[in-house]
């Protein structure tokens, strides 16, 4: 908006003030914008918290994905699914608002799929899809999700 656009609107809005013509006022002086609204401002994360998620997400991820237990070791797969899920389940506890929790919901239904428990995993991957529409994940759990309706189908048919 030109100078000048901006003195008008501001001296019509004045004028109307003085002629104690509050609404013509009002109208004009919101009638300046300084740009398109860009929705609610979220609160600033704490970097210190986010640096620890971060930390505690690559750590997940390190034992999910690089980490086998012993074949001798019959518990393995569970202490390794119960260290994983520890590690998920502390940063949605502690940093709620955490930038990449669309991937720790998502890991978390890996846990819960490695682990035979279907319902949470399916729970997990489906708030992946609902609450994170741009995430870069979504279309992974997404495919989860039809997976495991595909699987439910063919157990009842």
């Amino acid at each position: 908006m030109k100078p000048q656009t901006v003195f008008m609107h501001i001296a019509a809005a004045v004028i109307f003030a003085a002629l104690g013509n509050n609404s013509g006022g009002i109208s004009a002086a919101t009638s300046i914008q300084q740009g398109p609204g860009r929705g609610p401002v979220s609160q600033p994360r704490d970097p210190e918290l986010e640096k620890q998620s971060y930390h505690n997400l690559d750590v997940a991820k390190y034992y999910f994905y690089k980490r086998k237990p012993d074949k001798k070791d019959k518990d393995g797969w569970t202490r390794l699914n119960k260290a994983v899920e520890g590690r998920l389940m502390e940063i949605i506890d502690l940093n709620p608002d955490f930038a990449k929790m669309d991937e720790v919901y998502f890991l978390l239904g890996e846990v819960y799929q490695r682990g035979g428990d279907r319902e949470n995993a399916v729970k997990h991957w489906t708030m992946v899809v609902e609450k994170f529409p741009d995430s870069t994940v979504k279309a992974d759990a997404q495919k989860r999700l039809d997976e495991a309706q595909n699987q439910s189908k063919d157990k009842k048919g």
